[in-house]
C-alpha cells in the first residue's frame, strides 16, 4: 500500500510538472519564470535566426522556447534581404511566424516578349498558374503556362467574331471573373461606335475558345453587374443598377432570373445564398440600412450615411465568419464577428464590432488571400485588423501610388503591394518590411507563380529615334540561382 501511494504521489507531481511546462513554466536562476513557444518559418529556408542581435543554433524552420518578454527578430541568408520585426511573447502562449519571406538583394528581370500595342487586358487565373495577355487584336490573346520554368512560348487563342453583337467601332475586352476551375473567364465587351457605347457579357474557355457562350444574348438579359455565384462558371448573380435590383440565374437553366433583393445600392456575396448589402428599405430617415442575408433570414447590422460608396466585405476565417462595412463619406469602418448568429442568439442586445477600424473617407475593403486579414484604405492611409490575434493597426504609407492606382492590393496572405516611381513596393499587413522591387506599369496587376518563385510585371518602352514604342512582359526571379 505504502509502494502504490508513493507511485500515486510521483505520479501527480510528474503530472503538475508537465502541466506547468505546458503553460511554459520553468526555473531559472532561483525564480520562477513563464516561457512562451515561436514558431518561425521562412521562403526559402534554411536561414539564420538572430534575436536581439545573437544569432541563435537553431535554423528556420523551427520551434523556440522564449522567456516572456520583448525582442528583435532578424533571419538571415546569403543572397537575400534581412528580415526583421520587433515580436512580444507572453507567458504560455503560442506565436507563430510562420510567412518571412526573403526577397533576393539583387533582381535579375528578363524580357519574356514584347508587345507592340498596350495589351488591355492581363488576367491571373485563381491558382495562378495561367495568365492570359490580350495580343495585337482585341480578341487574341497569349496563354502562358506559369508553371514551366524556363517559361515556354504562350498558347494563341482567337475569340471569334461572331461571338460578339458587333464589332463596329472601337473594342475592348475587361475582366469580370475567372471561374475556380481556372478553365472558364467572364469578360465585358465594349463597343463604342462613333459615341454609341454597347456592352454585353462574354463567357470563354481558355482550352475551347469555340466554346465561348454570349451570355447577355443566351440569359436574355443585360445586367450592370454580373458576378459568379460561388466561382462557379454556370451561375450568375445580376444586378441592374437602374431599378436597384439582384437576381440569380443558371446558365443551363430554362428559368427566367429569381429576383432576390430590391432597393439594393452595392452588395457583396458570398457562396450561394449569403448577400451582404445596403438598402434604402427598412433605413431611418437620411440613413442607408447595411443588411446581412443568410439563407431564408435577413439581419440589419447598422445604418450607415449616405454616400457613393459602400464598404462592403464578408468572408470565412477559422470557421468564423468575418463582416466589414461602412460608408466613404463616414471614417470609421466596422468589423463583425459571426454577426448572424451572434442576432439570432441575443437578438434584442446590440450588435457590438469586434473592431472599428479610423481611415478617412475609405473607398475600398478587401480580405487577404488567406480571409486572416481585412484592409481598408484611402490612398496611402491603411485601416487592418487581425481576426487571429484580434488586433487593429492604422498607418500612412511613406509614398504616394501612381496614377492610376487608387489602393494597394493583396501579394498573398500577408503582405500587399502597390507601384510607387514606377517600382513595385511590398510590405508587411503592419507595415513592416518593405521591399522595393522591379519596374512595373501601375496600369497592369503584377502576378507570381503558384510557388512566389517569379514575378511578372508589364513595363513600358517609350518610342527612340530607331524602335517604336513597346511593351514588354518581364520576368523577374524571386530567389537567388541555387535556390531556383
Amino acid at each position: 500500500m505504502i509502494g502504490y501511494v508513493l507511485v500515486g504521489i510521483a505520479l501527480l507531481l510528474m503530472t503538475i510538472i508537465l502541466l506547468y511546462q505546458a503553460y511554459g513554466f520553468g526555473y531559472r536562476n532561483g525564480e520562477v519564470i513563464q516561457n512562451g513557444l515561436v514558431y518561425v518559418s521562412s521562403v526559402p529556408n534554411p536561414a539564420s535566426i538572430y534575436i536581439n542581435g545573437q544569432k541563435r543554433s537553431e535554423t528556420t524552420n523551427t520551434r523556440l522556447l522564449l522567456e516572456a518578454g520583448q525582442y528583435t527578430f532578424q533571419l538571415n541568408r546569403d543572397g537575400y534581404h534581412t528580415w526583421k520585426r520587433a515580436i512580444t511573447v507572453d507567458g504560455g502562449a503560442v506565436v507563430h511566424f510562420d510567412y518571412p519571406f526573403l526577397f533576393p538583394a539583387k533582381l535579375t528581370t528578363t524580357n519574356v516578349k514584347k508587345y507592340t500595342a498596350r495589351p488591355a487586358l492581363f488576367a491571373q487565373s485563381p491558382d495562378r498558374r495561367w495568365a492570359m495577355v490580350q495580343s495585337d487584336a482585341y480578341n487574341t490573346f497569349d496563354v502562358y503556362d506559369l508553371n514551366s520554368q524556363p517559361l515556354k512560348a504562350p498558347t494563341a487563342f482567337t475569340i471569334a467574331p461572331t461571338a460578339f453583337t458587333t464589332t463596329a467601332g472601337a473594342n475592348s475586352l475587361q475582366l469580370v471573373k475567372w471561374a475556380d476551375d481556372n478553365k472558364h473567364v467572364v469578360l465585358q465587351h465594349i463597343a463604342n461606335d462613333k459615341g454609341a457605347i454597347t456592352t454585353e457579357y462574354i463567357l470563354i474557355d481558355r482550352t475551347d475558345p469555340t466554346a465561348t457562350v454570349n451570355l447577355t444574348k443566351t440569359l436574355g438579359i443585360n445586367p450592370t453587374k454580373l458576378e459568379l455565384r460561388n466561382d462557379k462558371y454556370d451561375g450568375y448573380f445580376l444586378y441592374n443598377q437602374t431599378d436597384q435590383t439582384l437576381q440569380r440565374v443558371a446558365l443551363n437553366s430554362s428559368t427566367t432570373p429569381q429576383l432576390l433583393l430590391d432597393h439594393v445600392l452595392a452588395y457583396k456575396t458570398y457562396g450561394d445564398n449569403v448577400i451582404l448589402y445596403a438598402t434604402t428599405a427598412g433605413a431611418g430617415p437620411g440613413k442607408v440600412a447595411i443588411k446581412l442575408q443568410d439563407g431564408n433570414q435577413t439581419f440589419t447590422l447598422r445604418e450607415v450615411t449616405p454616400s457613393a460608396t459602400y464598404l462592403l466585405d464578408l468572408t470565412k476565417y477559422s470557421g468564423d465568419w468575418f463582416v466589414g462595412v461602412g460608408s466613404s463619406v463616414e471614417s470609421r469602418t466596422y468589423v463583425y464577428k459571426n454577426p448572424a448568429q451572434t442576432m439570432r442568439d441575443k437578438p434584442k442586445n446590440p450588435l457590438v464590432p469586434v473592431q472599428v477600424l479610423k481611415t478617412k473617407e475609405p473607398n475600398y475593403i478587401s480580405f487577404s488571400e488567406n480571409a486572416r486579414f481585412i484592409v481598408v484604405e484611402n490612398g496611402t492611409q491603411f485601416g487592418i485588423y487581425d481576426a487571429e490575434n484580434d488586433k487593429g493597426y492604422a498607418y500612412t504609407l511613406p509614398d504616394a501610388m501612381d496614377a492610376p492606382q487608387t489602393h494597394a492590393t493583396w501579394m498573398d496572405g500577408h503582405r500587399l503591394m502597390y507601384t510607387s516611381s514606377g517600382k513595385l513596393v511590398v510590405f508587411e499587413f503592419d507595415n513592416a518590411n518593405h521591399e522595393v522591387l522591379s519596374t512595373n506599369d501601375p496600369n497592369y496587376m503584377p502576378f507570381f507563380d503558384p510557388n512566389y518563385k517569379w514575378l511578372y510585371t508589364f513595363a513600358d518602352q517609350p518610342a527612340t529615334a530607331t524602335t517604336p514604342a513597346q511593351f514588354n512582359l518581364l520576368n523577374t526571379a524571386l530567389r537567388t540561382p541555387q535556390d531556383q
